[in-house]
């Protein structure tokens, strides 16, 4: 009997663009061996005959493809990040959020939580869990479960969750050598000043883009107050920055370098809301961080404030028909709102691009991915590229910097050495 044949994307760009390795091996998520290559089509010098190509071909190749993709000059340029984004640096899955509570509770008392509930045991999804949890409490019975000899709410065992929940998030910022936020970001901010600012949304709650934002100097428009404390309101994210003076020799504002605007769409770990007044802050060690925990009443959540205004803005952002490209990274596209935003951007605006980028893309079993895979492969509109963030950050293509094309290389000599 003959081996079948597999076939596996590696890239995705429309009909023309595709990347393909036959029986592919892996370790981890990073492409380890194969047997066979398409296109290649390199030839051995001496005899003439197609060489047999390699993994660093393949790596090769799909990173040449996505550069010269990434090369050409989109006027609208937005990331969304999840959590995969956050993998290379020590964030957390959510399998790894699951065997956190699990370790906690042990397996005898975790089970019991589960069955107080009716989650399935084998269902190893925290944000399924949590809704179920959240629900008995509010139209059930706010009981107490055995655990080991002590008995403890729901409520309180809810409360649990999200403290492990937000301590796995929280990501001490890397070394220099390993920190993709800071080189990605290094190389978005070289685009041309006249363009609308670079805008990242992101779901996750760490504060890797602000430790990130710092390392290169960037200044932040994150909807947040200039002075301290630093409240939120929509309106901040109008403002800009620009340099007042011979700003207006060319008749045009003269904005300044390295700013980018920075939309937190679940929260941050740095935000608290006072209970007084309302008003949401940034604080160093926020008691209760304002941030939407995974569970089905998140989609409730992202209908207050700030998350309401966060949420509106990508939207916006993503109907503006004028060449607009949104890069994906680490999203499993598994929020609904977020996935209806994009959907009708491929739908309604002609100018919208997107571009995925996850190592597992070709295997994954999510529905809204394998629907964007199905599109494009027969649409140049969207790109898919299997690459973890880290990957991706490394050879993201430098953008030249318009701002000093005209710019004169001067060398002047010491007299003295001449004679």
């Amino acid at each position: 009997m003959e081996e079948t044949e597999n076939w596996h994307h590696i890239l995705i760009n429309g009909k023309s663009k595709r990347i393909e390795v036959k029986n592919p091996k892996f370790k981890g998520v990073k492409l380890d061996d194969i047997e066979d290559l398409r296109p290649f089509d390199k030839k051995d010098e001496k005899t003439g005959e197609r060489k047999t190509p390699t993994v660093l071909d393949a790596e090769n190749l799909k990173r040449d493809t996505y550069a010269s993709f990434f090369k050409k000059p989109f006027k609208n340029l937005l990331v969304l990040t999840g959590a995969g984004s956050s993998l290379d640096v020590g964030g957390p899955l959510m399998k790894d959020l699951w065997e956190a509570v699990e370790n906690k509770y042990t397996t005898t008392g975790f089970k019991a939580i589960q069955d107080q509930v009716k989650h399935l045991s084998d269902d190893i999804n925290i944000e399924s869990l949590l809704s179920k949890i959240e629900g008995y409490c509010k139209f059930a019975d706010d009981c107490e479960i055995i655990i080991g000899d002590k008995k403890k709410k729901l409520s309180i065992i809810k409360d649990d969750i999200f403290d492990i929940i937000k301590a796995k998030c929280d990501i001490k910022q890397p070394t220099n050598d390993n920190f993709p936020h800071k080189k990605f970001l290094e190389k978005l901010l070289q685009r041309k000043l006249t363009n609308p600012r670079v805008k990242v949304f992101t779901l996750n709650y760490d504060l890797l883009f602000e430790y990130a934002a710092n390392e290169v100097n960037a200044i932040v428009i994150d909807g947040f107050s200039f002075t301290a404390p630093r409240t939120f309101s929509g309106r901040f994210f109008d403002y800009d920055i620009v340099q007042r003076e011979d700003s207006k020799l060319k008749e045009e504002d003269n904005f300044i370098q390295r700013v980018f605007h920075l939309h937190k769409l679940h929260g941050s770990l740095n935000w608290e809301r006072d209970e007084k007044d309302y008003k949401v802050r940034i604080v160093d060690s926020p008691k209760k961080p304002l941030m939407v925990y995974p569970r089905e009443a998140k989609y409730e959540d992202s209908y207050e404030q700030p998350f309401f205004e966060m949420m509106a803005r990508f939207q916006r952002n993503l109907r503006i028909n004028n060449d607009t490209l949104l890069i994906c990274i680490g999203y499993s596209f598994n929020d609904k709102h977020i996935n209806a935003a994009i959907e009708e951007a491929l739908n309604q605006n002609p100018g919208f691009r997107l571009a995925v980028i996850d190592p597992g893309f070709n295997n994954s079993k999510t529905k809204s991915l394998m629907e964007i895979k199905k599109v494009a492969l027969e649409s140049e509109r969207i790109m898919m590229v299997a690459e973890t963030f880290a990957d991706f950050a490394e050879h993201f293509p430098e953008i030249q910097t318009y701002e000093n094309e005209n710019q004169i290389t001067i060398n002047l000599q010491n007299e003295q050495s001449k004679n």
